[in-house]
């Protein structure tokens, strides 16, 4: 009788969870601290070699130069499509999950996380990697696929252009706490806009309170909602309408393909919050880093009879909510 060496009988290695490299965060993060710098500048003259710097970043937070998209449409046409789109509405976490997805060895960056709407398709396949690209990565780290992460809610355009061009994507979606994403926006807008709003043409421009009774007034009686400035072209409360949003995404891709971000449940818990996402896009396990919230909004305290009244206005549109996803979130508890 033969007897078998000894590596024949031994147990199956388990595969290598694939670390995190630090210098991947690196890349993630400078965008956010770009942005931060610039936000500090007081003069143009100190904002130039931030501007300049950043023409040559390999990976942004928003809005890359024009020119450098123009220039990857004119090389490689051969380009990596996106497996996957981080999405939900301004202020609800995503840029803060965005950094968590793409710390993944299997992420291979975009040009920008963000991704707007493009007049092309060769200039929104421009923001991708390359096949080379891909090929490179999937040699080195042994996977590869790409994505971006945009906070589109509540626009059903992207719904739609997002289904006819890439119908086999994954869609992670956040949903933040209406009354508390609604104020943060505004408060967003008021710290990124606010050399154009203390302008003498912006003099007549509503507080808060005033804004939100307006907006309140125009959608329950079917008319135009002022915009907010940031983000998709609707009001501050309708950003945080997330049901029709989310009932019309189901429709497109397919409840399966959608996975559901409790951003109370992420801002707790990030790390497992990020795992879970992993396993959704069939990734292989990896234990992401801790990092810090790069892309916070300015401090702020919500009046309390505002909250209850806002609160109360959200009141349905959350029911009905959950009632889709057969999940309550427990906003408008008591605080």
């Amino acid at each position: 009788m033969s007897i078998l060496s000894p590596e024949l009988h031994a147990p199956s290695q388990p595969e290598p969870i694939p670390a995190v490299d630090p210098k991947r965060l690196e890349t993630i993060q400078a965008p956010y601290q770009d942005f931060n710098r610039l936000s500090r500048a007081s003069s143009a003259l100190e904002t130039l070699p931030l501007r300049a710097k950043r023409q040559f970043r390999s990976y942004y937070f928003f809005n890359p130069p024009k020119w450098r998209v123009w220039a990857r449409t004119l090389g490689s046409s051969q380009r990596m499509a996106p497996s996957f789109a981080s999405i939900g509405a301004v202020r609800s976490g995503t840029s803060f999950l965005s950094s968590y997805i793409f710390q993944h060895p299997h992420v291979v960056l975009p040009l920008s996380k963000e991704i707007s709407f493009t007049d092309t398709m060769r200039e929104l396949m421009a923001h991708f990697p390359t096949l080379a690209a891909q090929r490179a990565a999937e040699r080195r780290n042994g996977g590869a696929i790409t994505g971006y992460c945009t906070p589109v809610m509540p626009n059903p355009l992207w719904i739609f252009l997002a289904r006819s061009m890439f119908p086999d994507m994954r869609i992670i979606c956040v949903l933040r706490d209406p009354v508390e994403r609604t104020f943060s926006h505004w408060r967003w807008d008021q710290k990124r806009f606010s050399r154009k709003i203390q302008d003498p043409h912006w003099k007549g421009f509503p507080d808060f309170e005033t804004l939100i009774e307006a907006e309140k007034a125009t959608i329950r009686g079917g008319g135009m909602e002022p915009h907010a400035f940031s983000g998709a072209r609707a009001g501050y409360l309708r950003h945080s309408i997330y049901a029709p949003f989310l009932r019309l995404l189901f429709e497109k891709f397919g409840r399966d393909r959608v996975f559901i971000v409790d951003a109370a449940e992420f801002f707790r818990d990030p790390r497992s919050t990020a795992k879970e996402i992993y396993a959704f896009l069939g990734l292989p396990k990896v234990e992401p880093l801790v990092i810090e919230e790069q892309n916070p909004g300015p401090p702020g305290t919500l009046d309390d009879g505002v909250r209850a009244n806002l609160a109360e206005f959200f009141r349905p549109y959350n029911e009905e909510l959950y009632a889709l996803l057969d999940k309550d979130f427990g906003w408008g508890a008591a605080r």
